[in-house]
């Protein structure tokens, strides 16, 4: 173990895949990082093809190793290189292949701190104490969730961040089972009253445990352990009395707060967890499209009405997102408001949070390592540089429910290659529950 943030992991591994061979058909494969690896890519294609992963950090890179050109991008995780600007806004069906125009201004983009100054923040990589922040999520317009890591990846402590004032705030510390070496705490949730996480041990997939503490703050505390399928977790929620998970292959379970024996959730067979109550149908590494919303709380369903021909298809509560060939589209749930994107989809995952109806991640080729597209507004703000002769990276927190954050480098990073000492000591944050709604 070492003191490296995840950023200066990313540096090195982008630096490393330049040269690298990647083998025949698994773009996927080409980068894992330990216990993240069905959370985290790496992106190797030209003109910046951007890879975004819920709860992961993305690598950025220009050149496309030899040998590479006949990969395929994997699901809907990549944001491709467009051949052109996107069409605008369209009710009925459209065609991807249609002659490119000029960019409507609805995908003119601007640095996010212009676009949106308010929801713009940097925070410090640091803690007092020494140990190093990671992201999770945002609590409010002007709170951050943060995890405070004793080395790479091991979580010692959960704090608040105040973007206002600058301070930070021990909320719990994040302790590791008895007996239990190499064990890594992974995706967080904040529910209403209570913060839940689930953790693992390195290269056993057959057991997990989970936790719940006051969002208050206060003392952890072990809320059960699972082992055999129901330990292969994908995304967890938490409600007043229980907490809920759902497994890759898909099934949503349920096990009281106060401990107890782990029931399924009736209606959720085949489902996974989207941000509780919501599930779906198409898990997050699932090549199917998602075809419906599932209220596991109500049973209401609705359906999704994407066109024919679209892959990749994924949805919140308003808003999908998915590809026709090889152009992005954007569309409501019922499938209204319908346009082509400069690019294809990359947030698998559109944001639930509450007063906002979603975001999509683009590509801003030679700009910017992220950019944030409201789809209400058509407002579109990027963050990050994406430099020719360097990685780039950006993450989205490690929350087990869809995005509330984005977070890479200053663009003052370009200036401190070679020389980690000089490197910023902060991180740039767009705060997705400080945009102004629509």
């Amino acid at each position: 173990m070492n003191d490296r943030t995840e950023a200066d992991l990313v540096r090195v591994l982008a630096d490393a895949a330049e040269h690298a061979p990647v083998p025949d058909g698994d773009l996927a494969g080409a980068v894992r990082v330990r216990r993240r690896a069905h959370r985290t890519r790496m992106a190797l294609a030209c003109a910046a093809v951007v890879a975004i992963a819920a709860g992961g950090t993305v690598a950025v890179r220009n050149a496309l190793p030899a040998g590479s050109e006949s990969l395929s991008p994997v699901s809907s995780a990549f944001w491709g290189p467009s051949e052109g600007p996107s069409e605008g806004p369209s009710e009925g069906p459209l065609d991807p292949s249609q002659a490119p125009g000029d960019v409507p201004a609805e995908f003119a983009v601007r640095p996010a701190s212009e676009v949106w100054p308010a929801a713009v923040t940097t925070i410090p990589k640091k803690t007092a104490d020494g140990l190093t922040y990671r992201p999770v999520a945002a609590l409010s317009p002007t709170t951050l969730l943060l995890i405070a890591e004793s080395s790479f990846e091991k979580a010692a402590r959960l704090d608040t961040y105040d973007t206002t004032t600058g301070r930070s705030v021990p909320l719990v510390q994040v302790p590791s089972p008895e007996g239990k070496r190499r064990y890594y705490a992974q995706t967080v949730e904040v529910g209403d009253d209570t913060i839940a996480w689930w953790g693992n041990v390195q290269g056993k997939p057959t057991w997990a445990d989970f936790w719940v503490a006051p969002r208050s703050g206060g003392t952890a505390r072990q809320v059960g352990e699972v082992t055999g399928a129901l330990a292969d977790v994908e995304r967890i929620g938490v409600t007043r009395d229980s907490l809920v998970w759902s497994v890759r292959g898909g099934g949503v379970y349920r096990m009281p707060l106060e401990g107890g024996t782990p029931q399924p959730v009736p209606g959720a067979e085949g489902l996974t967890l989207i941000s509780w109550p919501w599930a779906s149908d198409a898990s997050e590494n699932d090549s199917r499209n998602q075809t419906k919303l599932v209220n596991l709380a109500t049973g209401q369903t609705i359906p999704v009405n994407f066109p024919e021909g679209a892959n990749g298809v994924r949805c919140g509560l308003v808003w999908c997102v998915g590809t026709l060939g090889e152009r992005g589209v954007v569309q409501r749930v019922d499938g209204g408001d319908r346009r082509l994107l400069p690019g294809t989809p990359s947030w698998e995952r559109i944001s639930l949070s509450e007063g906002r109806t979603g975001f999509v991640g683009l590509a801003q080729r030679d700009r910017y390592a992220a950019v944030v597209y409201d789809p209400e507004t058509g407002l579109a703000g990027g963050i990050g540089s994406l430099a020719r002769d360097r990685g780039s990276w950006f993450g989205v927190g490690v929350s087990s429910s869809p995005p509330s954050l984005v977070y890479t480098d200053p663009p003052s990073e370009d200036a401190c290659e070679g020389k980690p000492g000089k490197c910023p000591k902060e991180y740039l944050v767009v705060n997705l529950l400080a945009l102004p709604a629509s």
